[in-house]
């Protein structure tokens, strides 16, 4: 038989539950009002040192105030103050160009250089049909002066800017030409060109057998006619007899996490391919891939310089179970990068989460480490860097395709015999 609760029991027990609920949710509140009070106060305390600043400034400053330039600094500082080297602010110039070089087609010269011993611009890339190679400037010239600047004056990271531009302007370089391309009996040729900017298309994929039947991909970013390129030119090489795949991603700077997902949807089975954890804890999947994957080894190469989507990349080729990853450990670029319009047409690039791998984990910060470890000597390194080094004569390929190998591919010149070192085939590029 139950026990039967008083009236008055029940009337006390009910004030108690009460009193607590009230007691508990007053602390809260006051926790999360003073919370609030004090970063009000603390935002508060800014923007009056701000205005105190721009007052002693405008009061005594002995120099002329460029109001526009001014507030991109104020804008570019608050960003900078985060802390975050991903988050950036870009004035509406910026901007622009920054919205351009997502697409395939960019606005400028059209070369890629590397800095030389001397501080100067080795060309070591000119891009079909771009208005660098209709000028006549040619991979392997030293670029000494900009505009009427010597470049190791101005600094090579300032000369690089003054590459693109607006289509129509124009930039005149100084050239120093040597070797066979040269035309004095010096072998040493000096060059006044100028060149128009205007549209052209960087060229985000190479491709082409190595080893007899090994399909090699030099992916130098994910952009939007990345995959389309690469299942072109994989369909080619597959009808050629190719027996694995070589997918180089060294040096990618990352690009478009959603030209990373459509190529790893030809790759990998079906599955969460990009997935990213945001400030609150929640996981969204943003990319996944069907259940049509290519039925090849994969080997993919990564380094030092190998970022964000081309990390995450790599990753999934791993956690597929799909391929190793040789060369070194990857930049640890792991954070969703968000582009926010502003009013007046400048942006402010902002980290809202971070990408998780297909296993779970972060690895902004950390990068991707290989299953399989080894470097360039020094000789062979200063030969990739301006893109001189032959896939045969590259030790990381190599050690690559013997990771097909381990897997079960049939190449058919296995790294170090003599056959191996023979010319590459091109398809689809250039090797």
């Amino acid at each position: 038989m139950g026990r039967k609760i008083s009236i008055g029991a029940a009337v006390s027990v009910a004030a108690i539950s009460a009193a607590i609920t009230v007691t508990l949710t007053y602390s809260y509140a006051m926790k999360s009002f003073n919370a609030k009070v004090a970063d009000v106060n603390e935002r508060q305390a800014m923007y009056t040192k701000l205005g105190e600043i721009d007052q002693k400034a405008r009061q005594d400053y002995v120099g002329k105030i460029d109001e526009a330039a001014l507030t991109d600094g104020i804008c570019t500082g608050y960003l900078a103050g985060l802390g975050d080297s991903h988050s950036q602010y870009l004035s509406a110039k910026k901007y622009q160009a920054y919205r351009n070089s997502a697409d395939s087609k960019s606005t400028g010269v059209g070369i890629r250089t590397v800095q030389d011993a001397d501080g100067n611009m080795e060309v070591i890339e000119v891009f079909p049909g771009s208005p660098a190679e209709k000028a006549g400037v040619r991979k392997g010239d030293t670029i000494t002066r900009v505009g009427g600047e010597e470049v190791a004056r101005i600094t090579y990271a300032a000369a690089v800017n003054e590459l693109d531009g607006t289509a129509g302007t124009q930039v005149r370089f100084k050239i120093l030409r040597t070797g066979a391309g040269a035309s004095s009996a010096a072998g040493v040729q000096s060059l006044d060109l100028t060149v128009t900017r205007g549209e052209y298309t960087q060229q985000t994929l190479e491709s082409s057998l190595i080893n007899g039947n090994a399909a090699y991909f030099k992916i130098i970013q994910f952009g939007a006619d990345t995959a389309d390129d690469f299942n072109s030119a994989l369909s080619s090489l597959m009808r050629r007899g190719a027996a694995g795949i070589v997918l180089d991603l060294r040096d990618n700077s990352g690009g478009s996490m959603e030209a990373a997902a459509a190529v790893l949807d030809t790759l990998l089975p079906a599955g969460n391919t990009v997935t990213s954890r945001d400030r609150a804890g929640k996981v969204t999947v943003e990319y996944t891939s069907r259940a049509n994957e290519a039925g090849l080894p994969v080997s993919v190469l990564v380094n030092g310089r190998t970022s964000g989507a081309a990390e995450l990349f790599a990753a999934d080729v791993r956690d597929f179970k799909k391929g190793l990853l040789v060369g070194e450990n990857t930049a640890g670029n792991g954070t969703k990068d968000t582009a926010v319009p502003l009013s007046d047409g400048s942006a402010m690039i902002l980290s809202t989460a971070v990408y998780l791998t297909p296993g779970g984990r972060t690895f902004d910060g950390a990068g991707i480490g290989v299953d399989i470890t080894k470097s360039l000597d020094e000789g062979q390194r200063r030969l990739f860097e301006t893109n001189s080094l032959s896939p045969s004569d590259d030790a990381q390929v190599q050690t690559a395709v013997s990771a097909l190998i381990r897997q079960g591919a049939a190449v058919e010149r296995e790294p170090g015999s003599p056959s191996s070192s023979g010319p590459a085939s091109s398809a689809g590029g250039t090797p």
